[in-house]
C-alpha cells in the first residue's frame, strides 16, 4: 500500500472521544475531546470523513447515513465551503441496479467541490467523474456472462479441482478456468465463490435466494479482461480533457474552467495544481487518491484527501470518493464556535452535530433511517444561487438538484439484492451500531468489498461511548449469551452431552448446543442453540419410539437465528438401555449456514430431512452427540 494512502486510512480512523465534562474560563459546562490531536498528511487537528453511499463521520465521531441524490452542504465554516454532488446508485453507471427497478435509496458521491475561504486567490476547485454514457445493457465487466445462472452439478469437484475458491471477480475466476486443463466453464458469485466445471455441466438459474451468480463458458467473453472505455456525454471537451485515476475518468475543474488533464500520468504523482514546496497545492498520489494542502495563518496546514473507489464505469459499485478532512489545530477555538453541514461543528460534543441552516440542534433519531435521510434533504440541500459545481457535460442545475428518495429495506426488498439477507446481516454484524445499515445497504447493492476495507479504518473509533447515557443507537439485538439447563449445569460436576463425530471441515463452536435440558422416563428433550454468528437451518437426527419399544429414525428442522437468541425449537430423543450401560440417546445435528466456511470439506444432509438446495452459497456440517439420560447416581443401568 502507497504510504501516503496508508497515512490517509489511519489517520482517518483516530476520530475524537467524548470525555468526562469540566469547566471552562466562563464557568460554562462544556464537552471537551481529543479530536484536535488527530492526524492527516501534514494537517494535526480534527478529522471528518464521508464514505460510501455516503455515510457521514462527523468530526465528534457521530456517525450516519445520508443517501440523499442532488447537491448537499459538507461543511461550511471560516475556512472552507465543501459541497458535494450525490448521484443515484442505480441511475447514473449502474444500470443493472437501475434495471431492478428499486426505488431511489443509495446514492453515491461523484463530484467535490471546495472553496478555501481564508485566501481569494485559492480558486475553487472541483474534482468529478463526470457523465458517464454508454452502458446500456450490462456492466463492462459481464459481457458474455449469464447472470443468475449456475451449473449442475455446481462445479467438479475437490478431485478435478473444480471445487470453490474465493476469487475478486470475475475476471479472476476465469483466469482460474483457464489454469484447469479440464475446465471449460465457470462459475462467480457476488460473495467471490468461484466454482469451475466442464462440458458435462448444464448451465440453470440459481437460486434467488443465494448470492447474485455469473456463469459462463471459456469460449465467450464473460470475465475476459478489457481495457476499459470511458464514453463522456458533452460538449464541454470531457472526453478530451479527462484524466485518469485507477479505472475511472477524472474532470478537474478551477473556477470553473475545465483542466485538460489528459496527458498525465497517472502514477506519476503529478502535481495537478501548485508544486512541491508551495503552501498550496493539488496532488495525484498513486492514481488512487488526490491530497489538497493549504498552508493557514499560523503556519501549519489543513488537509483534504479524496480517496477513489469502485469498480470502475458502469460496473454495480461504479466510480465514487471517499472524502477525508483534517481541520488544524491551531484554529481549534474557531471552529468550536460555529460550523454548518453534513460533517456537523467540531466542538467535541456529538450530541449537537444535527443542525438546521441556522446552527439550532436537532435530535438525533438513530432508530429512524427514514429521519436521517429527511435531515440531510430538509437542511443541507444547496440550492441554485448557492451552488459551487461546474456542471459536466451538457447538464445544468436541474440535472443535480435534491430529490426526496425513499429508503430501500434490504430485508424486505432482498430480491434486488446482490447477496442474500443472511449474508448481508453476517458480513455487517460486527460493524458499529450507527454505521451498520449503511452497511446493509451497500452490501444489497454489491458493495460489500468496500465496506470490508473502510471497516480496516473504523476498528479503531474510539467515540461510541460505553456510557449508558450516551446510548443513541435503538436495535433490536439478542444479547442473551446465559443459558440454563445446560450440558454443564443440568448436573453439576458431570458432563452429560459428548461430542461423538464431525462430518465437514468446520470445528463446533464454543457454547452450548443444548440446553433447557430435562430428562423423561426413556427420553431426553432440549432445546437447540445455534452457536454460529449467523442464522442458520437446523436440523436433528434422531431416534423416536415406537411401538413394542422399536426405534423409528426421524429429523426435525427449524431456522435459528444467530447466536445469543433464544430460539424455541425443543426437541425430544429416545433413549437406549443396554446393560451395564448408562442410558444415553444420540442425535446429529446439522447446521446449514453462511457461517460455516464452504471452503471447508462439507457434510451432506440426510435426505429424511427433507433438506433445501444449500450447496454451495451455504454451508454445512453435522456433530453427533451422545446425551445421558440422567444425571450420574440417578442413572440405573
Amino acid at each position: 500500500m502507497n504510504l501516503n494512502f496508508a497515512t490517509l486510512l489511519l489517520a482517518a480512523t483516530a476520530f475524537g472521544v467524548i470525555a468526562d465534562s469540566t469547566k471552562n474560563l466562563r464557568g460554562e459546562r462544556e464537552l471537551w475531546s481529543h479530536g484536535y490531536h488527530e492526524r492527516l498528511g501534514q494537517c494535526q487537528g480534527a478529522t471528518c470523513s464521508m464514505w460510501g453511499d455516503p455515510h457521514i463521520v462527523t468530526c465528534d465521531g457521530q456517525s450516519y447515513d445520508c443517501q440523499g441524490i442532488g447537491i448537499f452542504t459538507l461543511m461550511k465554516n471560516h475556512m472552507y465551503n465543501i459541497q458535494a454532488n450525490f448521484v443515484d446508485v442505480g441511475d447514473r453507471e449502474h444500470v443493472l441496479v437501475r434495471g431492478w427497478g428499486l426505488r431511489h435509496g443509495a446514492s453515491i458521491t461523484n463530484d467535490v467541490m471546495i472553496d478555501f475561504l481564508p485566501d481569494d486567490n485559492i480558486p475553487i476547485m472541483q474534482f468529478g467523474f463526470a457523465e458517464i454514457a454508454g452502458y446500456e445493457a450490462e456492466p463492462p465487466s459481464e459481457e458474455g456472462c449469464n447472470p443468475w445462472t449456475t451449473f449442475e452439478p455446481v462445479d467438479m469437484g475437490w478431485a478435478m479441482g473444480g471445487q470453490r475458491s474465493v476469487e475478486s471477480n470475475v475476471a479472476d475466476c476465469r483466469a482460474r478456468c483457464e489454469g484447469n486443463p479440464l475446465c471449460t466453464q465457470f462459475s462467480w458469485w457476488a460473495d467471490r465463490g468461484c466454482h469451475l466445471n466442464d462440458d458435462n455441466a448444464v448451465m440453470k438459474p440459481s437460486n434467488r435466494g443465494w448470492a447474485r451468480a455469473l456463469a459462463g463458458r471459456l469460449d465467450s467473453d464473460c470475465g475476459k479482461p478489457a481495457e476499459p472505455v470511458i464514453p463522456l456525454e458533452g460538449s464541454n471537451g470531457e472526453e478530451q480533457k479527462h484524466g485518469q485515476i485507477d479505472r475511472c475518468p477524472l474532470l478537474m475543474y478551477v473556477d470553473g474552467e475545465l483542466i485538460d488533464l489528459s496527458t498525465i500520468t497517472p502514477s506519476s504523482d503529478a502535481f495537478l495544481w501548485g508544486q512541491r514546496g508551495d503552501d498550496h497545492y493539488v496532488q495525484l498520489i498513486n492514481d488512487k487518491s488526490i491530497r489538497i494542502v493549504h498552508k493557514v495563518a499560523r503556519g501549519d496546514y489543513t488537509e483534504i484527501n479524496l480517496v477513489q473507489t469502485g469498480e470502475g464505469p458502469g460496473e454495480l459499485w461504479s466510480c465514487h470518493w471517499n472524502f477525508y478532512i483534517c481541520l488544524p489545530r491551531s484554529e481549534q477555538q474557531q471552529f468550536m464556535q460555529s460550523g454548518f453541514g453534513l460533517l456537523g461543528t467540531p466542538n467535541g460534543n456529538r450530541f449537537d452535530d444535527w443542525m438546521d441552516v441556522n446552527g439550532n440542534t436537532i435530535p438525533l433519531l438513530h432508530w429512524d433511517q427514514t429521519a436521517e435521510y429527511e435531515y440531510c434533504l430538509e437542511n443541507w440541500c444547496v440550492t441554485q444561487d448557492e451552488s459551487l459545481m461546474s456542471y459536466h457535460g451538457d447538464t445544468a442545475f436541474e440535472d443535480h438538484k435534491c430529490e426526496h428518495v425513499d429508503s430501500i429495506d434490504w430485508r424486505e426488498e432482498n430480491e434486488n439484492c446482490v447477496l442474500s439477507a443472511d449474508q448481508i446481516e453476517f458480513q455487517c454484524k460486527d460493524m458499529p451500531p450507527g454505521m451498520k445499515h449503511g452497511c446493509q445497504v451497500d452490501c444489497c447493492l454489491g458493495g460489500c468489498g468496500y465496506v470490508t476495507e473502510t471497516v480496516e479504518a473504523i476498528e479503531n473509533i474510539t467515540t461510541l461511548s460505553t456510557r449508558e447515557e450516551d446510548v443513541l443507537y435503538q436495535f433490536e439485538a439478542c444479547t442473551n449469551t446465559t443459558k440454563r439447563g445446560t450440558s454443564i449445569t443440568v448436573c453439576p460436576e458431570s458432563e452429560v452431552v459428548k461430542l461423538l463425530k464431525t462430518k465437514g471441515d468446520q470445528a463446533l463452536p464454543e457454547g452450548d448446543i443444548f440446553y433447557d435440558i430435562n430428562f423423561g422416563d426413556d427420553t431426553v428433550a432440549f432445546r437447540v442453540n445455534n452457536p454460529f454468528g449467523a442464522a442458520a437451518t437446523v436440523f436433528v437426527k434422531h431416534d423416536k419410539k415406537a411401538r413394542n419399544n422399536f426405534m423409528d429414525p426421524v429429523c426435525e428442522g427449524e431456522e435459528l437465528t444467530a447466536a445469543g437468541c433464544d430460539d424455541d425449537f425443543r426437541v425430544e430423543v429416545a433413549c437406549h438401555d443396554y446393560d451395564n450401560v448408562a442410558s444415553f440417546a444420540i442425535a446429529s445435528v446439522y447446521f446449514a449456514s453462511i457461517a460455516v466456511d464452504p471452503l471447508n470439506e462439507q457434510a451432506t444432509i440426510d435426505q429424511c430431512c427433507e433438506p433445501e438446495e444449500f450447496a454451495p452459497a451455504v454451508g454445512v456440517v453435522e456433530y453427533t452427540f451422545e446425551i445421558k439420560c440422567g444425571c450420574p447416581g440417578e442413572i440405573v443401568g
